[in-house]
């Protein structure tokens, strides 16, 4: 017997989660001297891509969390050293986040690491497969207000 749609997009969701918590269980990652975790990592990784800065309102809605949320894991990152605000040139009323120069040194390092111990879930993949996963995903309906991350 066929299962229904309902049971096959559950299933999906699960296995979904679990793939994402298998990529960053036991992961102790470090920015540096650093630890940080999962939402810090991508605002490390969203700031790495915005040489220029971005408004916690930009970063919120990329991440899709409230601006409060981004405030507090911002608040940490600052007292790490790893990211500051700075005014914005334009608008001084604004403020920009951005990668400090502790954190732009460290970055590729910590990319490279990030991805080296998250692909290990992917190991039993081909490229041709990794391809046709992304394809698959690239076709599913995201909410207009969903941004692709790091884009």
């Amino acid at each position: 017997m066929s299962k229904s749609r309902e049971e096959l997009l559950r299933a999906l969701m699960e296995r979904l989660g679990t793939v994402m918590r298998g990529m960053h269980a036991g992961q102790g990652f470090r920015c540096g001297d650093f630890p940080v975790g999962m939402p810090h990592v991508r605002i490390l990784f969203h700031l790495a891509n915005k040489p220029e800065g971005i408004s916690v309102k930009e970063l919120a809605e990329a991440m899709g969390v409230t601006s409060g949320a981004v405030t507090q894991f911002i608040d940490s990152l600052v007292e790490k050293g790893l990211v500051r605000r700075e005014e914005d040139r334009n608008d001084r009323r604004q403020l920009r986040i951005k990668l400090t120069e502790y954190s732009r040194d460290n970055i590729m390092d910590f990319k490279r690491d990030y991805f080296a111990s998250v692909s290990r879930v992917f190991d039993s993949l081909s490229d041709d497969e990794i391809l046709q996963l992304t394809g698959l995903l690239m076709k599913a309906k995201i909410p207009s207000n969903i941004k692709e991350t790091n884009k």
